[in-house]
């Protein structure tokens, strides 16, 4: 048998909720993004030149890679200043 329960307390049953898949809302984001398609991202300039994307993201903190900031914080590069960023960096 259960004992009485004092005023104010309850079984301990919560129902449960359904939860949110945040990467879903991410992709919502991007999919509303303002920004003109054909550019890149932090994220595809680390793929393309094969780094980090902390390194990608120290190329653009410091300078040597030009970037469009767009509303939101969003950060896209063109691919004409990757190719330019490329040939001044890498003419090896």
């Amino acid at each position: 048998m259960s004992e009485p329960l004092a005023a104010g307390q309850s079984k301990g049953t919560v129902p449960s909720r359904p939860r949110k898949n945040r990467g879903d809302a991410l992709r919502a984001v991007e999919r509303k993004s303002s920004a003109p398609s054909g550019l890149l991202t932090i994220q595809d300039v680390a793929g393309y030149t094969k780094v980090s994307y902390w390194t990608a993201r120290g190329w653009i903190e410091s300078g040597k890679l030009p970037v469009l900031r767009l509303p939101g914080r969003l950060i896209r590069i063109r691919p004409a200043a990757l190719e330019r960023f490329l040939e001044t960096e890498c003419r090896g």
